[in-house]
């Protein structure tokens, strides 16, 4: 049988063969698989070699973004620090942008809000962790990124999975709040997000050094606006 014919996971490279032809061959592989439906069921979990490959590939994205910056990363280098091809990195990932958002999000995930025992104590830990991420290497470089538009996608990107899920975890803290009654029911939950995040772009923004205990006067300012309203 002739290299040609062979057509799936199974075909085995010989020493010496053409990247490109073997580039293609797994590309080509990938394809001929059956791709799941909307609606029809999942077909269970991976198999653990292709969780590590994809644990692999996060990782060795993360340390290119911390070493090297995402202009000077490429999908082949993190496919060769993370021992995979760059047919695998493409299974998963469509270009660079893509991939870099999605390591940011896995490694800088917020908490389970439901988790948090004292909702206001939760929000002044979040103001404190969201102003630490402005100093991590690959949050500067995507800030750099979207902030020069030069990629609208990776701006979208950046959006859905790194920033939403954060504001949504306040939220989802301030509402916890307000089911204590420890806030006013008609109170402007999404206003009071932005004011929080706020707090923290607009001093970043003006170079203004953070004092002891801002993020707590922060919570306390909103905290004070939204409170009950005293009953006549």
């Amino acid at each position: 049988m002739s290299r040609s014919s062979v057509a799936g996971p199974a075909a085995v490279s010989d020493p010496g063969a053409d990247p490109e032809l073997e580039l293609q061959l797994e590309l080509g592989a990938a394809a001929a698989r059956p791709r799941r439906t909307m609606g029809e069921p999942a077909r269970g979990p991976g198999r653990p070699r292709d969780e590590a490959a994809s644990q692999a590939i996060f990782e060795a994205a993360l340390r290119q973004v911390h070493q090297v910056g995402y202009g000077r990363m490429t999908v082949d280098s993190v496919a060769a620090e993370a021992g995979v091809s760059r047919a695998s990195v493409y299974r998963r990932f469509r270009h660079k942008s893509d991939l870099v958002t999605a390591t940011i999000a896995q490694a800088y995930a917020p908490p389970d809000a439901r988790r948090a025992v004292d909702p206001r104590a939760a929000l002044v830990t979040f103001l404190e962790e969201f102003d630490g991420r402005f100093a991590e290497p690959c949050l500067e470089v995507i800030g750099s990124l979207v902030g020069a538009r030069q990629d609208p996608e990776a701006l979208e990107l950046h959006r859905a999975r790194v920033i939403a899920p954060r504001l949504g975890y306040a939220r989802s803290l301030l509402e916890a709040a307000r089911d204590r009654g420890e806030l006013d029911p008609r109170a402007d939950l999404d206003l009071a997000v932005q004011m929080l995040a706020g707090s923290v772009l607009c001093r970043r923004m003006s170079g203004a050094r953070a004092r002891h205990g801002w993020a707590r006067r922060a919570v306390d300012a909103v905290w004070r606006g939204m409170g009950p309203v005293p009953e006549d």
